[in-house]
């Protein structure tokens, strides 16, 4: 008998690495998927020839604090429909709702970072917060760490998307975990080398460092930077006004996954630049492109970027100084002689190899 299985994540509210990979496994496991809610900021699924069932657990919901407390409530209240399911692979911060699986349910988590507002950027996040907030947010993190620390001792598998995300699982969480990295789907690239720009598809949000990005690219008005950006991204408007008044910086979005597509071949080399960043698809999508990676020695980026072969390292501090630095050495030339290295190396992330083990773990 076939295996009933659904895919839960948590929310659909951008058009980015984690809805791709969804996308993705859906393909290969002809899967139904759930999310809290599918915004029209992210990618419409059935445009996606999606053809599963589409459960919205709740409804869109931007106002921060309430928001957060009404995913957690949600997902514990919403999901009584995963008893209907063999298998639930749980991707995101949706775990809360494997209280409403049967105990026979095999139970799949997908993890692409432990909550960093709780773990490695508890601190970052605090600073964040008003004065008079903060005793508030403490005590939500300390409850909400117990959670989830309850919850993920519940599933029966652990994957994440690289070494080093594993290694934070381990740190935090004590538990093992099997690396299964993100896949690329190579058929859907191409190498037209336009070689016109710089390419930035991180989400804008403050540990992406796109901001950097832009204010590099505004003392080299001779390189043209384009920047993809979503609608629900939180550090929108910050970025417009620092590109404002500099033509060789583009702000687009979206319609469809297929526009990214389009940017990449077009490009002559991407930019990412996260903060310890867990795993993401940027890198290895450029790869497959033939396109080398401007990208920072931290994370797990180094688990697929070669230095000088497929990509320019800079430090961890991510200076303004040292991307203007390696833009300059990524010259039309240079990217071009990058070409077979980034193609040889995005292999090794390949849909394929992805199938075989993602099916092996099911």
């Amino acid at each position: 008998m076939d295996k009933k299985i659904i895919i839960l994540h948590d929310t659909f509210l951008y058009k980015w690495g984690g809805e791709r990979l969804i996308l993705m496994m859906w393909k290969i496991l002809k899967a139904d998927i759930a999310s809290w809610f599918f915004s029209p900021g992210s990618f419409n699924l059935r445009a996606e020839w999606f053809t599963g069932k589409m459960i919205e657990v709740s409804s869109e919901v931007f106002t921060k604090g309430i928001r957060h407390l009404k995913l957690k409530w949600n997902f514990l209240t919403n999901t009584k429909f995963l008893r209907e399911y063999d298998v639930v692979i749980f991707s995101g911060d949706s775990i809360s709702a494997v209280r409403n699986c049967k105990s026979e349910t095999k139970k799949i988590y997908y993890c692409h970072t432990p909550p960093r507002y709780i773990y490695d950027l508890h601190e970052l996040y605090l600073a964040k917060v008003p004065f008079l907030i903060k005793p508030f947010f403490k005590l939500a993190c300390y409850i909400f760490r117990f959670l989830y620390e309850r919850d993920i001792s519940k599933m029966d598998i652990i994957l994440t998307n690289s070494k080093n995300t594993q290694a934070r699982i381990k740190k935090f969480l004590w538990y093992d975990s099997i690396v299964l990295y993100p896949p690329v789907d190579m058929t859907r690239f191409t190498n037209l080398w336009n070689k016109w720009y710089f390419l930035s598809f991180a989400r804008l949000a403050d540990a992406k460092r796109v901001d950097r990005v832009v204010e590099a690219f505004k003392e080299i008005p001779d390189q043209k930077l384009i920047v993809i950006y979503g609608k629900n991204d939180p550090q929108k408007e910050k970025i417009f006004s620092l590109a404002q008044w500099h033509k060789n910086i583009q702000l687009v979005t979206l319609e469809n996954n297929d526009d990214l597509y389009e940017y990449i071949w077009n490009a002559r080399a991407t930019v990412y630049i996260p903060i310890d960043e867990d795993f993401w698809m940027s890198p290895v999508e450029s790869m497959s492109a033939w396109k080398p990676v401007l990208w920072v020695n931290e994370g797990g980026l180094k688990e697929s970027i070669i230095h000088k072969k497929t990509g320019f390292l800079i430090s961890q501090r991510a200076e303004k100084q040292e991307i203007i630095e390696a833009v300059k050495y990524l010259s039309d030339e240079t990217c071009e002689s990058m070409k077979q290295d980034c193609i040889l190396q995005a292999h090794n992330f390949s849909l394929w190899m992805f199938e075989d083990q993602l099916q092996s773990y099911i």
